[in-house]
């Protein structure tokens, strides 16, 4: 998923694990370059878009957690790992595209110029359908 896709919690109330399982998602990946990103944002923006980062950091940080080996899987939810995967000099939508290419993986996001590279290179992309529900392209 990238950095856009945990505001979606914050900003619409949809719980996006839960959303990506009923589409059969178990195992999420999410780069350390969308959550030192999202970190950054956190600190910087203000107003609801503040808040919704944060709440998109704290669930976040829930799931990793609770998927480390000293700890169980939250119960019945998709296991949730980090992705230390690092590219020298690409920008993070470069990077999720190219991590999505070589794992043959789904991206969750709402940026349009995103879904756009997405597209062009045959990834699957889930997106936020009606503000309430996440759907599949491609």
């Amino acid at each position: 998923m990238d950095t856009n896709a945990l505001f979606i919690p914050g900003r619409f109330g949809v719980d996006i694990f839960e959303e990506l399982e009923r589409l059969g998602y178990r195992h999420i990946i999410v780069l350390k370059a969308v959550m030192n990103e999202l970190d950054r944002l956190r600190l910087d923006l203000k107003g609801k878009d503040k808040r919704a980062a944060n709440v998109g950091y704290s669930i976040l940080l829930r799931y990793l957690q609770h998927n480390t080996p000293e700890q169980e899987q939250i119960p019945g939810r998709c296991k949730v790992t980090l992705d230390v995967a690092d590219v020298g000099g690409m920008n993070t939508d470069d990077l999720i595209v190219g991590v999505a290419v070589k794992k043959n993986a789904a991206v969750l996001t709402i940026d349009e110029p995103l879904k756009r590279k997405l597209t062009k290179a045959g990834i699957v992309t889930v997106y936020l359908r009606g503000k309430s529900r996440l759907e599949e392209k491609g």
